[in-house]
């Protein structure tokens, strides 16, 4: 089964994060991520919350959602509304495309250390919604 998560974004943090917990769940998944604006390199701060819980995705490196053009895929996972509005734009097949939409801490106007809790939520949240769907949809895609 083949999945990409798309951001808006840079695909330096939430989809970097949301890749490794699916590819913990179910090794034979083949999950790709990648972003309308991807980043130079991945977001430190997201580096450091997933370090805590045992995911290193320091390796992981930003690309373009062009990188897919053209390939199919069973599900597009957009993880920011941004994405949802601009998927028209976006040459890729896929048979379902499901959002889970997640704030982008790297927007935060915060201090350090109220920075650091808002990663952690969102990583948790993000752990959260993508056991869930595994459990609920892919699980059961994969049973059958």
């Amino acid at each position: 089964m083949k999945i990409l998560l798309l951001c808006t974004g840079g695909n330096s943090c939430r989809s970097l994060m949301a890749e490794a917990f699916l590819q913990k769940l179910d090794k034979s998944l083949e999950v790709y991520s990648g972003g309308l604006h991807p980043d130079k390199s991945t977001d430190l701060m997201a580096i450091k919350v997933m370090r805590e819980i045992g995911f290193d995705i320091s390796t992981k490196k930003p690309k373009s959602y062009h990188e897919f053009d053209g390939m199919e895929f069973d599900y597009l996972v957009t993880l920011c509304d941004g994405t949802k509005d601009k998927i028209d734009t976006v040459n890729i097949q896929a048979k379902h495309h499901i959002h889970l939409g997640f704030e982008d801490p790297r927007k935060a106007y915060c201090t350090e250390e109220q920075l650091i809790y808002l990663y952690r939520d969102i990583r948790d949240e993000i752990k959260n919604e993508f056991e869930y769907f595994y459990s609920r949809v892919l699980a059961v895609k994969l049973k059958s």
